[in-house]
């Protein structure tokens, strides 16, 4: 599921399926405070796109690209999935899938609204952010663009889509459970970090969601849901005058931006934390290095390049030594790039490896890899691979949009992989071009050679 690209960091661990599957990650530096009154925009530099913060705090990100009639819509929210104080796992998951049923104020929610409209409308919760998008026909843009609009900025949510909200994620935790990649990620990050946001699963648990309350949805919306905390992204046939102009008409607010918790990373041992469940057929491990935070974008880049050198579905080095040992086991990995830290994870779920083995396996897989600096031809050879990956997995509108999200969220918009030129210009792209042989085996020395975090899922014996 290499699917970092997704937001070159973590859209991994699991697909985003409507209403339901999605993971976590997370936000970076807060926005400016929201001023009261007319929303005029102020530009921000971008390339490729032209990006607004309105003086309310929103930003607005909306770039015309590709040829078919379609538009992807996003608003990306900077949240904790727990909420403010840790207390309430899954509200952020919970909130999102309350607002898309909201309907009292009108006749036709929002999910409904893309559904009549020909679109397409999913959530992804990650832990520090969470995500509404739509895929849409461009004629119907506008429209759907007003009604997502209006739908966050009232954040009002009744007791009957609250109650729909909670049973979608009630079957959404069991869908959740049942997958043994996202049981793999969740206790991962609960082993790697001792408390905030990265800790909790965003589906969060049973008892976490049969305490929470329609008030407690509530005042988590009116915290989480401002404009110095979103930014809209409009990518595909779009206008932007006709996008800012949609935007504008909604009135600022007096809300200042929250300021995330923050997640230590924990004192984890060498041995393995073990799961265990009455009835599992399928034996997984889950292996996780903490990395260099957004900041260091050198670092950070080059972690990615070696996430995908490592674990590329189509020829990855670690692909290739778990496919050896079982050519049916689903393995998963990627580099989050977070704003502090990042983290590097892989997940491998089969009935034939051994999972008391498989680690160390892995670990001498690994060092075998990037143990040693890489030859000039050989580490030329994967930079192109590299390079291609990312440009294939942003030749859909919504693949453009997503990328920007992310990494407003992270707090480093310009270092977005979709903020680039034609000749692959922008930061990104010149923080790829600046990596060497010797730097990034000097990263992957400095993070992934160390002892990892590990989860192993035994097959239970009934």
């Amino acid at each position: 599921m290499n699917d970092r690209r997704r937001s070159s960091c973590e859209r991994a661990a699991l697909a985003s399926v409507c209403f339901t599957l999605a993971l976590c990650v997370a936000p970076g530096a807060a926005s400016r405070a929201a001023s009261v009154g007319q929303n005029a925009p102020v530009q921000v530099a971008a390339s490729q796109a032209a990006v607004q913060q309105l003086q309310n705090g929103l930003t607005i990100v909306t770039r015309r690209a590709g040829a078919a009639p379609v538009a992807a819509l996003e608003i990306w929210v900077r949240c904790p999935a727990n909420d403010y104080d840790g207390s309430r796992p899954g509200i952020a998951r919970l909130a999102a899938l309350a607002l898309l049923e909201e309907k009292s104020q009108t006749s036709l929610s929002l999910r409904d609204a893309t559904r009549i409209a020909g679109g397409h409308i999913a959530i992804s919760v990650y832990a520090e952010s969470t995500e509404i998008a739509i895929l849409a026909p461009s004629y119907a843009a506008s429209a759907l663009l007003d009604k997502l609009s209006a739908t966050i900025a009232k954040g009002y949510v009744d007791q009957a889509a609250f109650d729909t909200g909670r049973t979608r994620l009630a079957a959404g935790q069991v869908a959740a459970g049942d997958v043994a990649d996202q049981e793999l990620r969740d206790v991962l990050f609960s082993q790697l970090f001792a408390s905030g946001p990265l800790r909790d699963s965003t589906y969060g648990t049973p008892k976490a969601l049969r305490d929470m309350t329609l008030g407690d949805v509530t005042k988590f919306i009116g915290r989480a849901y401002v404009p110095a905390d979103e930014v809209v992204v409009a990518v595909g046939d779009v206008d932007e005058q006709d996008v800012t102009r949609h935007l504008s008409a909604f009135p600022g607010t007096n809300s200042v931006a929250q300021t995330m918790p923050a997640s230590p990373v924990a004192s984890y041992g060498a041995a393995p934390f073990a799961i265990h469940k009455e009835q599992n057929s399928t034996a997984g491990v889950g292996m996780a290095w903490i990395g260099p935070p957004i900041m260091d974008e050198r670092a950070a880049t080059a972690m990615d390049f070696l996430s995908d050198y490592l674990t590329d579905p189509s020829g990855g080095t670690l692909t290739k030594t778990i496919a050896a040992i079982d050519s049916d086991a689903d393995f998963n990995g990627q580099f989050i790039t977070l704003r502090n830290p990042g983290v590097f994870f892989l997940t491998a779920s089969g009935t034939k490896f051994d999972i008391a083995t498989l680690p160390q396996a892995i670990r001498t897989a690994l060092q075998a890899s990037i143990g040693h600096q890489l030859s000039k031809g050989e580490f030329e050879r994967a930079r192109a691979a590299y390079i291609t990956h990312l440009l294939r997995d942003m030749q859909s509108v919504q693949g453009l949009a997503d990328n920007y999200g992310w990494y407003y969220a992270q707090g480093a918009l310009a270092y977005s992989p979709s903020a680039t030129t034609v000749a692959l210009g922008g930061d990104y792209f010149a923080q790829v071009s600046s990596l060497t042989p010797d730097f990034v085996y000097s990263v992957a020395r400095k993070y992934l050679l160390g002892t990892p975090a590990v989860v192993i899922l035994p097959r239970s014996t009934k």
